[in-house]
């Protein structure tokens, strides 16, 4: 890549063997011919970055022993980024072909934070589907533009201002992405989500990896919540004896967005069960993650 871009990609990758080829055709196959670099930060135990040397000895690979939280990495592919807008994608995900026109495009105005739409790119599973409207149903396709106060980063971009004024992503957790939108989120600066911006998230499709993975999710995002907006003892007590109501809440939630947005209604029916038990497993890696915090 040459020294001078507009766009730098920064994408976290740890064990992405099996989609990390998918993911990083899919950015160069892009329509639009704008100078951009993908920098990947990876500590992967798997083939991933022989993967990428032998494939795409274009791209900025930068390897790590040791595990690196997203947070973590991402911060690390941020300060070697040379783009003025910095986007970043999960290295599961695979982006539209339009995706670097439209981001590029909606930074042309002053917006400091750019999200875009999320869409299933495995539908052919329930639970992949279950896994789906439990993490993604706030960011889904063909919905209108808006202002958001959170946003995922397996499709999010920014302006580089954003980082040098206020700070990177928190490292050492999962979550991080969530604590930056509330971070931002209360000095007013929202996300303004652009559904024309698409990227294809695959989902976990085995019941247990999806029971698993929201359990520590949960668990996790207690322990940021309760960090980053400095829970007293009291509110962590309120927040534990009311975390048995998060699946209910939840599920409405999603029901009402479904509906709403007048997509995917006959997959969230069939895979609505699903979706309340991992909303279950959630609430439960809350509870935990209260109750494993409690005397910080």
């Amino acid at each position: 890549m040459v020294n001078k871009c507009k766009l730098s990609v920064v994408i976290a990758s740890y064990n992405s063997e099996k989609t990390i080829r998918a993911c990083l055709e899919s950015l160069e196959n892009q329509t639009s011919r704008e100078c951009f670099e993908i920098i990947v930060v990876d500590s992967s135990t798997d083939n991933t970055p022989a993967i990428i040397k032998e494939k795409f000895p274009q791209i900025r690979l930068y390897h790590f022993s040791e595990r690196k939280f997203p947070g973590d990495a991402r911060n690390i592919g941020i300060s070697k980024a040379r783009g003025e807008i910095i986007a970043i994608i999960d290295a599961d995900c695979m982006v539209g072909e339009n995706w670097l026109a439209g981001v590029l495009r909606a930074h042309q105005v002053s917006h400091l934070v750019i999200g875009g739409a999320i869409a299933n790119a495995n539908p052919q599973s329930y639970v992949g589907w279950a896994f789906y409207f439990c993490k993604f149903s706030q960011w889904l396709p063909d919905g209108p533009g808006k202002w958001l106060a959170e946003m995922a980063t397996a499709n999010i971009s920014y302006k580089r201002e954003v980082f040098e004024k206020f700070g990177n992503f928190i490292e050492g957790t999962y979550s991080s992405d969530t604590e930056i939108c509330w971070r931002l989120g209360n000095i007013g600066l929202l996300t303004r989500f652009v559904p024309d911006i698409v990227i294809y998230h695959p989902n976990i499709d085995h019941l247990g990896r999806f029971l698993k993975h929201q359990f520590e999710r949960g668990c996790a995002f207690a322990k940021v919540r309760a960090a980053s907006q400095k829970f007293s003892k009291m509110k962590k007590f309120v927040y534990l004896m009311f975390s048995f109501f998060i699946p209910l809440k939840i599920f409405i939630t999603v029901c009402l967005r479904i509906f709403r947005n007048n997509i995917y209604l006959w997959p969230f029916l069939k895979a609505a069960p699903i979706v309340f038990i991992g909303l279950i497993f959630w609430s439960l890696g809350e509870f935990n993650g209260y109750i494993k915090d409690f005397n910080n």
